[in-house]
């Protein structure tokens, strides 16, 4: 296949613009601004838990991109506008009758996320065919370094404006502005190049293939796992900074910025580290720092201690810059490229199931605190458990490389279904 001139490294860049307006939206959306907005609505512990998790239960419709027919880059930006022009309605809210503000809030966030859910299958076959694979780790790295920086520098913006203009004004604002940087980035995705390809909606039988793969049958079990496991506790974070640390905005602004700043350096890092090691050894090492060091140094913190907080950042830099770049790599190397598109939708599924079961258990722990009163806010037991439950995850992921790696070394005997390709 002939490429036309300056491809593919032009759209290359022009994914990283595109990315840098998308990640505005995203990060207000689904993150610190959106948590608060619905703390100011009257969110119980349960809503955030649904709230948080919204991003992972929308993946389940992630399959619908296999039936899709036509350009991959027209439906993706064709489902962005629609799911993030959605968003806007949240802007509406408060005109609501109190009791239908919360329900409504997690409706509106809910559709949204379902709408963009089939992009992030069609766009990332879509870039593997841009990004050759021994160069993956390299740019996905500094794509994600990149984004995480400018996101997190939106935070802080955001977060000044909403402790300047006050509630719910500033939060008004700032969503209102996300939306328009979401949608604005799609005229950017517009200007990439799209290689061609042809497919067809797949049979069951073909549907179901990527399960007969023993490797990524075992990726999927880690990614429902840890997924999971980051979802009991994940959406309680941010509450716990603002209600029990009692940090404000601005504040938890400049947590995303040290985060960020970590991230720029070391998510190009992490990338060259995997195209040296693999991108399996890299989401052991990274998933490992987010089970054993996050959650107790955001546990150890608290009003007028805010020493381990801020530790916290650069370490969530450590942890998520690797498993940001190797999670969608693992997925890609798993799958033959003609297959390419089933095997992210299996991925996105699994993704989305972790999110759900995670939920649910961290919607009803942080509600056993009105009950129980064993800790000092509600925050504290689903952060607690999500450790725990992280650390299963990465035992179970260094289980099945070690197993791997005995087979190919030809010490176990191969199963039904499996292949020869160990962890790379």
């Amino acid at each position: 296949m002939t490429l036309p001139a300056g491809e593919p490294r032009r759209s290359q860049n022009l994914a990283i613009w595109e990315g840098m307006l998308a990640i505005l939206f995203i990060n207000w959306s689904a993150g610190v601004v959106m948590t608060g907005y619905a703390l100011w609505l009257g969110a119980p512990p349960a809503a955030l838990a649904i709230l948080g998790a919204l991003p992972m239960v929308g993946q389940m419709a992630a399959p619908l991109a296999l039936f899709f027919r036509g350009s991959r880059k027209d439906l993706s930006a064709n489902l962005s506008v629609f799911g993030r022009g959605l968003f806007v309605l949240v802007l509406f809210v408060p005109l609501m009758p109190e009791p239908w503000r919360i329900p409504g809030l997690l409706l509106i966030a809910a559709l949204s996320q379902l709408a963009v859910a089939p992009v992030n299958v069609l766009w990332t076959g879509w870039m593997a065919d841009l990004v050759p694979e021994k160069q993956r780790g390299r740019y996905f790295g500094l794509r994600n370094g990149v984004l995480g920086l400018v996101g997190t520098l939106g935070n802080l913006v955001a977060g000044s404006l909403i402790d300047a203009l006050g509630k719910p004004w500033g939060f008004l604002l700032v969503l209102g502005l996300g939306v328009a940087a979401g949608v604005s980035a799609t005229f950017i995705l517009r200007k990439q190049y799209e290689p061609p390809t042809t497919s067809a909606p797949p049979r069951f039988d073909a549907f179901i293939h990527p399960l007969s793969d023993r490797r990524f049958r075992g990726f999927l079990g880690f990614v429902v796992l840890f997924l999971g496991a980051v979802s009991v506790g994940g959406p309680f974070v941010f509450p716990l900074f603002l209600e029990h640390v009692r940090m404000s905005f601005t504040q938890v602004g400049l947590w995303t910025v040290i985060a960020a700043s970590c991230g720029l350096v070391l998510s190009p890092l992490w990338g060259r580290l995997a195209d040296r090691i693999g991108h399996w050894q890299v989401l052991l090492l990274s998933s490992s720092v987010a089970a054993l060091v996050l959650p107790p140094l955001w546990l150890l913190g608290g009003a007028g201690r805010l020493e381990t907080i801020w530790a916290a950042a650069a370490f969530d830099a450590v942890a998520w810059g690797g498993i940001g770049t190797a999670l969608t790599n693992v997925a890609l190397q798993s799958a033959p490229p003609e297959k390419r598109n089933l095997y992210l939708a299996w991925y996105w599924m699994a993704f989305a199931v972790g999110g759900i079961m995670g939920s649910l258990l961290g919607g009803v722990l942080g509600s056993l605190h009105t009950q129980l009163k064993l800790f000092p806010s509600p925050y504290h037991l689903p952060i607690l458990v999500s450790m725990l439950l992280r650390v299963v995850a990465v035992y179970y992921l260094g289980w099945r490389i070690r197993r791997d790696k005995r087979r190919a070394a030809g010490l176990l005997a191969p199963t039904a279904g499996s292949t020869n390709r160990g962890p790379t």
